[in-house]
Formats: C-alpha cells, sequence, structure tokens
C-alpha cells in the first residue's frame, strides 16, 4: 500500500517480520502438539523453543536456489538447531504453515479493524442523539418528500454499522481458523489431535475439513463483507458530499484553518474526506471478483490464488481501515447548518402536508381516496406554481367540502407530526445494540 493510504498497524501485521515469526509459533506448536502425543522428546521440543530463530536475510539466500519460500524458511530454521532439527515439519505440508499463519494476520487486523469501526458506531451514536430534535426536509429520488428528524439519518447508520460488526463477527468465525491436516488434507502423515492442539494454543477455530489448503470460500466471505462495510462508507459519504452542495449547504465537513478547497478558486469548500472515501471504497469492493474467483482451485491445491492474496489482504485491511478512521473524523467534524435547514423547510410553503391530510380525510370521512388525492394534488401543484402557502390555496379551493371544522385543518399543520415516533425509534435501536 503506498504511504498516503497505509496504517501502521495493517503494514505492522502483514510484513514479513511478523508473517515469519508466526510461521515460526506454527512450526513450534506443531512440535509441542507432537510432544503431547509421545513422538517428540519433551527436550527436544525444548530446544526448539529456545534456539529455532528468523533470520530473513539468510532465508532469502537459500531461496534463490530452492525456489520454494517455505523450504527455505524450514532450511533457515534448521540451521539455527542440532540434530532436533529432524522435528521441523514433521507430517506438514507448506500451506499447513502458510494458511494458518494467514488466517493468524487476518484474526490480527479483523481485531484493529472491530475496534475501528466500534470508534465510528459510537461516534454516529453520539451525533445521533445531538441532532434527533433537528427536523429537515427528507428527499426521495433527490426530490422533497416530508421533513424527518436529522437524527435518525444518524441512527440509521450506526444501526447499519453495528450490522456489519455483526456480519464482521461471522466471517471472523469462519476465517480464523488453524489448518493442519497435511499435503490432502486427510491427516495421513499426521493425527487430528496435532490440529486441535495447533488450534488451541494459537486462539484460532478449526478448520473442520480441508484440503491441502483452507478453502476460500471462507476467504471470499470475509472480503465480501469487507466490501459491504465499504459500501455503507461509500452511502453515508454520498450522503454527505450531496448535503454540501451549493444549493444544499444544509451539512458540510468541517473546513480546517489554512485549508485550501481549490488551487484555482479561492472560495470553495469541496467534501473532498466524502469524495476520498467513496473512491476508496470502490477500490476495496474491487477485490469481491478476486476473492470468489480464488474459490475455485485444482483438485486438493493449486496455487493460482497465493499470489494475488499477497496483494489483496494487506490492501484491502489498509483501506477499510483508512476510510472508516477518516470517517469517524469526517462526522466528528460535521457542521450542521440549521438556517439553511429551515429556510428548505419554510421554502416548501406547508406543501409536505399533503399526505397527513390526505390520510387524515379517509380515515375520518366518507370518501374515496381518488378524489381526495386528485383534489389535493391539483392543490399542491398550484402551490408549487404560485409559491403561496398550502393552507391557503387549500381553503380558496374547497378543502371544507372534505373536513368540517376549520380547526381540524389548522392541527393537520404540526410540523411535529413527523417526528412523534423519533423517541421509539431511537429506543428500538439502541436496545438492540446495547
Amino acid at each position: 500500500m503506498i504511504e498516503r493510504y497505509s496504517i501502521k498497524e495493517i503494514e505492522k501485521i502483514w510484513a514479513d517480520e511478523n508473517k515469519l515469526d508466526i510461521w515460526l509459533d506454527v512450526e513450534k506448536e506443531v512440535v509441542n502438539a507432537w510432544v503431547s502425543l509421545g513422538v517428540v522428546p519433551s527436550e527436544d521440543a525444548k530446544v526448539i523453543s529456545q534456539k529455532s530463530k528468523v533470520d530473513i536475510k539468510r532465508m532469502l539466500e537459500i531461496e534463490q536456489e530452492t525456489k520454494h519460500d517455505v523450504v527455505a524458511f524450514t532450511r533457515m530454521i534448521s540451521e539455527t538447531l542440532g540434530s532436533e532439527k529432524k522435528w521441523i515439519h514433521l507430517g506438514l505440508t507448506s500451506t499447513d504453515i502458510v494458511d494458518t499463519a494467514q488466517n493468524k494476520m487476518i484474526q490480527q487486523s479483523n481485531e484493529f479493524l472491530e475496534k475501528v469501526l466500534k470508534e465510528l458506531s459510537a461516534v454516529l451514536k453520539e451525533k445521533a442523539n445531538e441532532t434527533k430534535e433537528i427536523i429537515i426536509m427528507g428527499r426521495t429520488h433527490g426530490m422533497y418528500g416530508e421533513p424527518t428528524s436529522l437524527g435518525l439519518k444518524f441512527l440509521l447508520w450506526f444501526d447499519e454499522i453495528n450490522r456489519q460488526i455483526e456480519r464482521l463477527d461471522l466471517a471472523r468465525k469462519q476465517i480464523e481458523v488453524a489448518k493442519i491436516s497435511g499435503s490432502m488434507g486427510n491427516y495421513a502423515n499426521l493425527e487430528i489431535e496435532v490440529e486441535e492442539y495447533v488450534a488451541k494454543a494459537m486462539n484460532l477455530n478449526l478448520d473442520n475439513i480441508s484440503t491441502q489448503v483452507t478453502q476460500r470460500d471462507r476467504h471470499a466471505f470475509l472480503i465480501s463483507v469487507i466490501a459491504n462495510i465499504a459500501s455503507t462508507l461509500e452511502k453515508i459519504s454520498t450522503e454527505i458530499r450531496h448535503f454540501q452542495r451549493s444549493e444544499v449547504q444544509e451539512i458540510c465537513e468541517g473546513f480546517g484553518k489554512g485549508q485550501k478547497g481549490s488551487s484555482s478558486m479561492p472560495h470553495k469548500k469541496n467534501p473532498i474526506s466524502s469524495e476520498n472515501i467513496c473512491g476508496l471504497s470502490r477500490y476495496a469492493r474491487s477485490f469481491v471478483n478476486t476473492a470468489f474467483e480464488n474459490n475455485v482451485l485444482w483438485h486438493e491445491r493449486d496455487i493460482s490464488h497465493s499470489s494475488n492474496e499477497r496483494l489483496v489482504f494487506p490492501d484491502i485491511y489498509n483501506i477499510i481501515i483508512y476510510v472508516s478512521k477518516r470517517m469517524t473524523s469526517t462526522i466528528n467534524d460535521l457542521v450542521i447548518n440549521k438556517d439553511k435547514i429551515d429556510i428548505h423547510i419554510n421554502e416548501q410553503k406547508g406543501i409536505f402536508f399533503s399526505q397527513r391530510i390526505l390520510t387524515y380525510i379517509l380515515m375520518n370521512y366518507e370518501f374515496s381516496r381518488e378524489e381526495v388525492y386528485d383534489f389535493i394534488q391539483k392543490c399542491t401543484l398550484e402551490c408549487q406554481s404560485t409559491k403561496r402557502e398550502f393552507k391557503d390555496v387549500l381553503v380558496e379551493n374547497g378543502i371544507m367540502n372534505f373536513i368540517n371544522d376549520k380547526n381540524e385543518l389548522e392541527n393537520l399543520f404540526d410540523i411535529n407530526f413527523f417526528t412523534r415516533n423519533v423517541e421509539k425509534m431511537f429506543r428500538r435501536v439502541m436496545n438492540n445494540h446495547g
């Protein structure tokens, strides 16, 4: 990942140093498992634990000759040992080490990603509570609909991010597994108990059945979950971008002192964070097809997946964590322009009460839906063309033919009607997420 978007914690996880340290951990735990089965002397295991160490430079020298990274690794380790080196890689195949270690690195990355998503969730929850009393025009198809609570937008995103965390937890259960099953996945040169020992020692779940590799449907599901998270982040960013448009200006990104919006137009304040998140979220989703294709391998194994996975996993974790953290910062710094929000409500002249009036008449009087709808629609069109108050247009066109009392009509024009269930909605969502 280029430095601009790299996350130091993720770079460290996917660095060769960490990967090879985990390879060594797997090899050691396999030896310990053989000890528990009475195959390897405990003293030999103790020597292996104390003396074996990773020397990347030496491993690369050996790999120049072997053209095989795991063979180079085991020989590099063996050079640090005496006769006990014969127990290194006993009964194993390369992917027992590679897949188990990669799944451990995925676990480490998932732990950090979940932490970052929970931070975003907390910010969205806070912003929802801060803005639930603010009434804003709702829109469908980009057009004004009815007023709603601004807080419901943040509550919606809070709920969705928490669903994404739940999906990530499910994906974690399926991908964070130890695979120590041998060359064909049938434990011919191993015992199942070795895998069980290693899984427990490394805090991983069990890969119930595999071939020479952990099956890539697990990886495809994880990547699709991360892509789904990216889609949520782009959804939020797109909403912010729409709100920041010059003709809207209801919600804007924070603009720091000394910040510039354009190299040529000093007046510009662009939604650069949201646009950045949108672009990188698309990149994260681009890995989905590759992940699903990686599930289609020949027989018990080929390596058509391994080359692209060296790129996919560090890249997608860097990106999803970068955009999640940037989204948290963006939400924190949002500027809510209450004046603009009120202007856009007032300029509608009350036309958004059309459904309220339609529903009230149908519930309380004996008129057909068609005749009431057509009457109200005619009034809305007149209201829009003349820019007059909707209530006045209704009265002039004969609304009192549908409603008995003018006080009834007055009571229908209460904007708080649109937010009367907001508290119930907040309670329901918050109760579902602790």
